[in-house]
């Protein structure tokens, strides 16, 4: 999603939560480091409850959180509300426009929660392609071609490279 321009922030679908932010994308989005979020989370203590307005990622049911989201398995996710209290700790400009955005954000989840339409899931992203895969049959064609190299030296050291050797 796009907090304003040049700051974009990537939103969790989730349907306990609606949804969730990694740590990353919360620091991010206050144009702050992942160590002042850590910080905050720190000094606020008793303010942030887990499962109110963080969780751990170990916490959400499998294939609940995106395959293409790679994080620990003890890694802080930040509800909404999780995301509004920290807010308030937070003193930048860029702090200013984020609480903004942030608030804007809830209230429209509210409003369609309260229509009765929920977030889409977000899609998957698109398998990798192994191109670049040394595969047996890739391997002979390359050392096929090899014949062709003219300099013995360079010729006998792609050799060793492709077969394995340093």
């Amino acid at each position: 999603m796009t907090v304003t321009e040049g700051i974009t922030v990537n939103v969790l679908p989730n349907t306990q939560y609606e949804y969730l932010m990694t740590t990353r994308e919360v620091a991010n989005g206050y144009g702050v480091t992942d160590y002042a979020i850590r910080q905050n989370k720190a000094s606020l203590g008793s303010e942030l409850v887990e499962g109110k307005h963080y969780v751990i990622a170990v916490s959400i049911p499998h294939g609940e959180l995106p395959a293409q989201l790679r994080c620990a398995h003890n890694a802080i996710l930040w509800t909404r509300r999780g995301i509004v209290r920290l807010g308030f700790a937070m003193r930048s400009e860029r702090a200013k426009l984020f609480r903004d955005w942030a608030e804007e954000l809830i209230v429209k989840v509210d409003e369609l929660a309260q229509q009765g339409v929920t977030l889409a899931p977000q899609k998957a992203l698109p398998k990798r392609r192994n191109h670049n895969r040394l595969t047996s049959e890739r391997l002979i064609r390359l050392l096929t071609l090899t014949h062709r190299i003219k300099d013995a030296d360079l010729r006998k050291e792609i050799v060793e490279q492709l077969m394995g050797g340093h």
